[in-house]
């Protein structure tokens, strides 16, 4: 059994990509970000998704990255491999099909992980 693809409506305009500051992990040492292999049990992709673990905007850059894959194809995008983000993609599409509620569902998670951070950098 073939997984539907992610709908292709998903683009930057409905999930927008988090305005990072410029200090995040990802911005500070992109190397370690992108490498041959994520496999799981090796370091370099360890050591990514330790740093993504840290970063306020991990959240809203997962949603991103599930709703625009052909952007997001490569790469530790807050703390999942390629293979991690086909899975969930998989899951969610399986749950929701995907037209409206799959895409509707991705912005309700990106305003709720917005609105999580917001208020946590307020304190």
């Amino acid at each position: 059994m073939t997984a539907a693809a992610p709908p292709k409506i998903l683009v930057d305009q409905i999930v927008p990509r988090p305005q990072l500051t410029g200090s995040e992990p990802c911005h500070t040492g992109t190397a370690r970000f992108s490498h041959d292999s994520y496999r799981a049990d090796q370091p370099e992709t360890r050591e990514a998704q330790r740093a993504c673990r840290r970063c306020p905007f991990a959240a809203e850059c997962l949603v991103w990255a599930l709703a625009n894959p052909e952007l997001a194809p490569e790469g530790i995008w807050a703390a999942t491999t390629p293979r991690e983000r086909s899975v969930l993609r998989r899951r969610l599409t399986t749950r929701l099909g995907t037209g409206e509620r799959y895409e509707r569902a991705l912005q309700k998670a990106y305003a709720d992980a917005a609105a999580t951070r917001e208020k946590a950098a307020v304190r």
